[in-house]
């Protein structure tokens, strides 16, 4: 499959083979910057996941779904690596880039959820984020592992990452009414929840040293 693969998508100086539909998300969200535009996606992919594509293709449909438009993606998004674990590692925007793209992008989801009108592209977003529910937990904890030596997943700082991932997807059974709520109730629910996330998040980025990055102490300040 593999050499199929290789036959049908030549190398472009990305290492992954991007088919059809991947090109068109990328036209699309390259004609939708967002504020996140400066964080620059490495041309080489370090994940080897079998469903990384997969993935990729789903956080586009959630951004899509939800009205979003999706930050850096001239290149494919998952560059996590296999992390080392230094000592005096300094983080860098690559190592975090994905954290502060869901952080962000959490804005227009609020703006989705707060109009009764638009649940349903707010709920196709976020069923589409459900399909990779791990991703940004993982991610988290990649990070974290890069000065934590042992069970960097049981870090405090990859549970926030955790819980704010929980309450979006939370969401998407609040949308349907399968809480109790409804309308203007589950509208103001559920921006309650993307607001939760967004402070667990910025909670993320202060005590994992980021704080220096302006954009990153923007976010921090926006979201106490």
């Amino acid at each position: 499959r593999s050499q199929n693969c290789d036959e049908k998508y030549p190398t472009t100086g990305i290492q992954s083979k991007l088919p059809i539909i991947m090109k068109v998300f990328i036209a699309l969200s390259l004609a939708a910057a967002s504020s996140a535009a400066a964080f620059v996606i490495p041309n080489e992919v370090g994940w080897t996941k079998k469903t990384s594509l997969h993935a990729q293709i789903d956080r586009r449909a959630f951004a899509a779904a939800a009205g979003l438009s999706f930050a850096g993606a001239a290149a494919p998004a998952l560059a996590i690596g296999s992390y080392g674990r230094e000592a005096d590692y300094v983080p860098k925007p690559e190592d975090y880039k994905q954290i502060y793209f869901l952080g962000t992008t959490l804005d227009s989801l609020a703006t989705k959820v707060a109009d009764p009108a638009q649940f349903e592209a707010a709920r196709k977003g976020v069923v589409e984020f459900n399909k990779e529910p791990s991703f940004y937990p993982d991610y988290a904890r990649r990070f974290i592992s890069k000065s934590v030596q042992k069970n960097a997943g049981a870090d405090e700082r990859v549970g926030y990452v955790r819980e704010a991932c929980a309450k979006i997807g939370s969401i998407q059974e609040l949308l349907e009414g399968r809480q109790g709520l409804e309308g203007e109730a589950a509208s103001a629910e559920a921006v309650k929840r993307v607001r939760d996330s967004q402070r667990l998040i910025a909670k993320f980025f202060a005590e994992s040293g980021i704080e220096g990055e302006e954009k990153v102490t923007a976010y921090i300040r926006a979201h106490p």
